[in-house]
C-alpha cells in the first residue's frame, strides 16, 4: 500500500501594523490608552502633514489624516467606518489671527502653517466662497510669532492655537465656527484611513486594531475628566484644565451621517476652487 504523504500547511505570519498617530491634544480620546508595547503595533507620532506623507509613502498603514488627504488619494485608501475628528460648533484649534477684521483682509497675505492640510483648505474656501476676498498665501513652519510677525493674519491650529497668547490686539476667528454658522453643517478636520494594498492583504489586522480603537476611543470619551488628568497629569484646579476639558468635550469624534454631509460639501467646495480633485464616493473598509 502506497504511504500518503502529509503536507504540512504554515499559518500565515502576522505583520506588524504601523499607524500613525496625531501628536496633538485633539487625538487623545483615540491614543491614551491603547497599549504602546504591542509587539503586533508600532505607533508613528508626528503632525497631521506628515502622517499624510508617510501614509502616501507607505511607510506607515493606517492612520488618522487629514480629511482632505483621503479626498486626495482615495483610489489607495479606505476609510474607517465611524471615525473623526470634527466640530460641530466652534472648535478652539483652528483660529485666524488678524490685525484687522476678516472683511478687511482683501488682497492681503495670509501665512498657514506647514503642518495644516484640511484647515488650510477650509480657510481658503471661506475667504473665497463666503467673503470673496483674493489673498495671497505664505506657508510657514507653525511659529504663532513669526507668522504674525510677518504677514496680515495667520492660522494657527492644533496645541498652539489653543495656547497661544499674545500682548498685541488680534482679531480672533474659530473657523469651524464661521463654517458651521454659513452652512449649518458639522466640519471634518481628520479621518481614519487605511491602504487598500494593506488592508486587502491582511483585513484582520485592520479589524482588530479597528475594534481595540473604538472601545478605547469609548471608554475615554465616559470620563473626559479622567482622560485629561491621566493622559497629560493635570488636575483639575490647574489653570489649563477647564480649557481642555471644553476643548475635547466639544469636539465630535465619529463619522455619523451628519459629518458625513459636512465632509463631502467641504469636498465638493474645495474643488470648485481647484485645491482639489474631483469627490466620488466615500469608500469605507468593512470592519463588521
Amino acid at each position: 500500500m502506497r504511504e500518503k504523504k502529509v503536507v504540512a500547511v504554515k499559518s500565515r505570519k502576522r505583520r506588524t501594523l504601523k499607524v500613525g498617530k496625531i501628536c496633538y491634544i485633539n487625538a487623545l480620546p483615540f491614543f491614551h490608552g491603547l497599549p504602546e508595547g504591542d509587539e503586533n503595533v508600532n505607533y508613528f507620532c508626528d503632525v497631521p502633514s506628515v502622517l499624510n506623507s508617510e501614509l502616501r509613502k507607505g511607510n506607515i498603514d493606517i492612520a488618522l489624516i487629514s480629511s482632505l488627504e483621503y479626498l486626495h488619494r482615495r483610489e489607495s485608501y479606505y476609510l474607517l467606518p465611524g471615525f473623526s475628528i470634527g466640530s460641530r460648533d466652534f472648535s478652539n484649534s483652528v483660529i485666524l489671527l488678524s490685525r484687522e477684521k476678516i472683511e478687511g483682509l482683501n488682497q492681503k497675505t495670509v501665512a498657514l502653517p506647514k503642518e495644516s492640510m484640511s484647515s488650510s483648505a477650509l480657510l481658503k474656501i471661506l475667504l473665497a466662497s463666503k467673503y470673496k476676498l483674493h489673498n495671497r498665501f505664505s506657508v510657514m513652519p507653525s511659529d504663532p510669532s513669526r507668522m504674525l510677525a510677518k504677514n496680515d493674519a495667520a492660522l494657527l491650529i492644533g496645541d498652539k492655537a489653543l495656547f497661544f497668547r499674545s500682548e498685541e490686539f488680534f482679531y480672533r476667528y474659530d473657523l469651524s465656527e464661521i463654517w458651521w454658522n454659513w452652512t449649518e453643517q458639522p466640519f471634518c478636520f481628520a479621518v481614519w484611513a487605511v491602504r487598500r494594498k494593506y488592508a486587502d492583504k491582511y483585513p484582520e489586522e485592520v479589524k482588530s486594531f479597528y475594534h481595540k480603537l473604538r472601545l478605547n476611543l469609548d471608554r475615554n470619551l465616559l470620563d473626559i475628566e479622567k482622560l485629561t488628568r491621566d493622559a497629560l497629569g493635570i488636575h483639575f484646579l490647574d489653570d489649563k484644565f477647564s480649557k481642555i476639558f471644553g476643548y475635547l468635550f466639544n469636539l465630535s469624534y465619529f463619522l455619523d451621517p451628519s459629518m458625513q454631509q459636512g465632509l463631502e460639501l467641504f469636498y465638493r467646495l474645495a474643488y470648485r476652487l481647484k485645491i482639489a480633485p474631483h469627490p466620488g464616493k466615500l469608500e469605507f473598509f468593512p470592519v463588521a
